[in-house]
């Protein structure tokens, strides 16, 4: 009985606040679970679109990893965060100026940053630039992958399907998919078939990806 009331009190706040969210710039598909209410900053035009059974964790009762909660913003009004079905993120900060989409299934850990602006410009009388620049490149992660908590994932990144990304990774460069991916920067290698990868690549035989 106590469990049931439990789930009925955080159903009710997840519908407070996807209702809160809703004014700010998000849609969202059926059955997503809001738990804990995420930081947004938003342009004015630009969108948060969530698909079916997303969840966004903001709660740290509910994962004691989490040191913030969710955070969501966008740089320009044509940005655009694309969440799709069964997508499960905790305290991740995403900061979008042109297109940021995770695939289904994909389940993202705590305090990940995933940033598509290229930083800031530089100019050779006054060095870097104070000011962020507001143009980047898609960074685009694909279904069924698992990153670890505190991974970077920066501007032009492509990770695809069925991938691993370690906790603290550095991601500057595609990753294809069925790949484990680790370190500063990053550096891949196979995952197993039975976790979604090619497996082992035979003796004599070269990755071409990875030689590219």
């Amino acid at each position: 009985m106590l469990t049931r009331i439990k789930l009925a009190v955080l159903r009710v706040l997840s519908a407070c606040n996807r209702l809160r969210l809703g004014r700010r710039c998000f849609s969202f598909g059926s059955g997503c679970m809001v738990n804990g209410m995420p930081f947004t900053k938003m342009a004015r035009g630009s969108r948060v679109e969530l698909g079916n059974e997303v969840t966004l964790i903001s709660n740290p009762r509910h994962n004691p990893l989490l040191s913030h909660p969710m955070s969501f913003r966008t740089l320009t009004p044509s940005a655009r965060i694309r969440l799709a079905d069964h997508v499960g993120m905790s305290g991740c900060n995403l900061v979008c100026c042109n297109s940021i989409s995770i695939g289904e299934y994909t389940i993202v850990g705590p305090d990940t940053l995933i940033y598509d602006s290229e930083g800031h410009d530089y100019s050779p009388e006054i060095g870097w630039s104070g000011r962020g620049t507001r143009t980047g490149r898609p960074i685009t992660i694909g279904s069924k992958c698992f990153i670890g908590a505190r991974c970077i994932i920066l501007s032009g990144v492509t990770i695809g399907d069925n991938c691993v990304v370690a906790a603290g990774t550095v991601v500057t460069q595609d990753i294809p998919a069925g790949h484990h991916a680790s370190g500063n920067p990053a550096t891949y290698k196979p995952l197993p078939k039975m976790l979604g990868g090619p497996g082992r690549k035979k003796a004599g035989t070269v990755d071409t990806a990875a030689a590219n």
